[in-house]
């Protein structure tokens, strides 16, 4: 399997995001959108993510939105969020193939030639 191109998030698009969703930042957090991801906040982020139109932007609140997922405490809410990500990632799977192939197995063929 070819892994896809390299992407990280952009500062300008991490000090958007950080701004307009009053979420926490410092200047030495090196995984931003990890750290500050929160599973109460995931309904905002998906509501915002929706009317993004800049490619970086999506980029890097999808990483949070996954994140925040992969927290929650239950696997019913675990599982009704998959399902509205799941629809992000294939609409924007250009955008996302990097964060695919990051968080999915490696070996899955099938969710890195979606969206092909």
């Amino acid at each position: 399997m070819i892994e896809p191109e390299f992407r990280c998030g952009t500062a300008k698009a991490i000090q958007k995001l950080v701004k307009e969703l009053n979420m926490p930042y410092e200047d030495w957090m090196q995984d931003w959108p990890y750290e500050v991801a929160s599973p109460n906040e995931i309904d905002k982020y998906i509501s915002y993510y929706r009317k993004l139109t800049d490619d970086d932007e999506k980029f890097v609140l999808m990483e949070a939105i996954i994140q925040a997922t992969e927290d929650l405490n239950t696997d019913k809410l675990f599982e009704e969020y998959l399902s509205i990500i799941k629809h992000l990632l294939e609409d924007n799977f250009t955008i996302h193939q990097y964060t695919i192939y990051y968080w999915a197995s490696f070996d899955n063929e099938i969710l890195m030639t979606a969206g092909r």
